[in-house]
């Protein structure tokens, strides 16, 4: 647990996580209906050979809205685990402590408001492939 918090801001951020966690997951199993992402894509595909292009365009939200999802799901489990270890709730740049109502509304968050600005001004990392 974060010295920097209380006892009861380290146990709403959880009951809050752990709210963001049932709400993503409960989320996800009804956009995939019941299936694994795999599974729920290739039904999609296999539902219409010819498929119309607007058959086309909404599985390709269906997905994105899948993808959006499971990133949000992997942001809240990964803060979840974060929180039971020293040092949840410091900056991972400047290791300055994030406020606590910055971590009440973001619990996921990873940055504090300033070093978040500056990744937001550097942009999107690039991943180049290695050869």
């Amino acid at each position: 647990m974060s010295t920097d918090l209380t006892p009861g801001q380290h146990a709403l951020l959880e009951a809050a996580l752990m709210q963001q966690q049932n709400a993503l997951e409960q989320a996800l199993h009804q956009q995939l209906g019941g299936q694994d992402r795999v599974s729920h894509a290739l039904a999609a595909q296999e539902g219409s050979p010819r498929q119309e292009p607007s058959q086309d365009a909404e599985r390709e939200v269906d997905l994105a809205r899948s993808d959006t999802s499971l990133q949000a799901l992997r942001a809240v489990n990964s803060a979840l685990q974060r929180l039971r270890e020293p040092g949840y709730g410091r900056c991972v740049d400047c290791e300055r402590a994030i406020p606590f109502d910055r971590l009440r509304l973001h619990p996921e968050v990873l940055r504090c408001v300033d070093c978040q600005a500056q990744q937001e001004q550097r942009g999107p990392v690039q991943h180049h492939p290695t050869m």
